[in-house]
């Protein structure tokens, strides 16, 4: 007996439209995340490549980081910003004993995805259930490892917020 019943339903088949469109956009941003970190990158030497345009990513709710200034014996730290939505914000930090945090702190409750990848591939990635208000999670690794960090908020009703992204200050 193959367990197999002619009347069952598909998972997607008993989502709402909004949990679809939560899915839909956890996906886009798990393969924008992967995609970022195997696509190989262009050599700045290389002529092509340092006189081609920047293109700017629009769609993707992941920060990429661009230098912050910082004394010249310290390693320097990737800055990350997002222009999200107010629902969800994430801040970040070292936190100076070779490992970093990140806090996403939510406005409504719902599953949040959020994570941290670093240079040599590794991806820190958290699904899980939230309440309203901050929310803590840590990488291994010091920040001037990590090379991409974002989240997304998907309410019970299905609404989905790509989180906003900021150093903490």
């Amino acid at each position: 007996m193959s367990g197999h019943r002619g009347g069952q339903k598909s998972a997607m088949a008993n989502m709402t439209k909004g949990q679809k469109v939560g899915v839909t956009i956890a996906v886009f941003v798990v393969v924008s995340v992967v995609y970022y970190l195997v696509a190989p990158k262009p050599s700045a030497s290389t002529p092509a490549a340092a006189a081609s345009p920047v293109a700017v990513q629009t769609s993707a709710p992941a920060a990429k980081p661009t230098p912050a200034p910082k004394p010249s014996n310290a390693a320097p730290e990737p800055t990350f910003v997002y222009p999200g939505d107010p629902q969800c914000s994430i801040t970040y930090r070292d936190r100076g004993d070779g490992s970093m945090s990140w806090t996403a702190t939510v406005t409504v409750a719902g599953s949040l995805i959020t994570h941290a990848g670093d240079s040599a591939g590794n991806l820190y990635s958290h699904d899980t259930q939230v309440q309203a208000g901050p929310n803590a999670f840590a990488a291994p690794v010091p920040l001037s490892s990590i090379t991409d960090i974002g989240g997304n908020l998907t309410t019970s009703s299905g609404t989905s917020y790509g989180c906003s992204v900021a150093p903490t200050k």
